[in-house]
């Protein structure tokens, strides 16, 4: 005879194992985007911005450029990409963006580009909007979208700082958004490592990819779920 269950055993819902596979097979298909598992496909309405080099080393001082690549298919029906409002963010204490030059991604043979670029090194933000005039069909497929001139701070500590493009938007030639999946450059600063310890810098988090922040996310939802159901029983 199986073992009696005790009043806080209960099964688990129904509606959470459902909202599990939905959450689950959403993961799988972010992840795909981000090269976490397998090769990134072209995938309908969707952006996937990301640096040429994930990592770039460099010294106090040194002057670097980054490129900036942009994929996407576009949207339904043949919509392409009409405007691109790239936005960089860093910590203006270790690095200065001081340039943004747009790359040939976003051209066309019957438009023109214009571009508006602001900076604001206090607040650790740069931005460069691009726009085909007229839209046309808009863009789609994969390229340079821009480059980055990055100078390290002359007393930057070493260790690990990054420049991000989560605000980023993209725009479509129709109606429709379109997501877009953004992945951050990580500019590791030669230095001495007792000069690192002593400021608090350190190097990424071994092991800690987008996959499992998003399995810990995905953890996190299903826990906020389970006590819900428990509650309404």
């Amino acid at each position: 005879m199986p073992p009696e269950r005790e009043d806080g055993d209960r099964d688990v819902p129904t509606s959470v194992a459902r909202i599990a596979v939905s959450i689950g097979l959403a993961v799988l298909l972010v992840l795909s985007m981000m090269g976490v598992v397998g090769t990134a496909a072209a995938i309908d309405q969707v952006a996937i911005l990301s640096p040429e080099q994930r990592t770039v080393e460099a010294a106090p001082g040194e002057t670097i450029e980054i490129d900036v690549t942009l994929r996407s298919q576009g949207g339904h029906g043949g919509e392409g990409v009409s405007r691109v409002a790239l936005v960089a963010q860093y910590h203006p204490d270790s690095v200065e963006v001081s340039d943004i030059e747009r790359g040939p991604w976003l051209e066309g043979e019957e438009s023109e580009i214009r571009t508006t670029e602001t900076i604001a090194h206090e607040e650790g933000r740069a931005a460069l909007e691009q726009r085909r005039e007229p839209a046309a069909g808009g863009t789609s497929g994969s390229g340079t979208i821009a480059t980055l001139t990055v100078q390290v701070a002359a007393d930057a500590p070493a260790g690990t700082t990054t420049i991000s493009f989560n605000e980023t938007d993209v725009t479509l030639t129709g109606d429709w958004p379109i997501a877009v999946v953004d992945e951050s450059v990580t500019i590791a600063i030669d230095g001495d490592d007792d000069e690192a310890a002593e400021n608090g810098s350190s190097g990424p988090i071994p092991g800690f990819t987008a996959g499992l922040a998003l399995a810990a996310i995905v953890l996190a939802a299903l826990l906020l779920v389970a006590a819900r159901d428990r509650r309404r029983e």
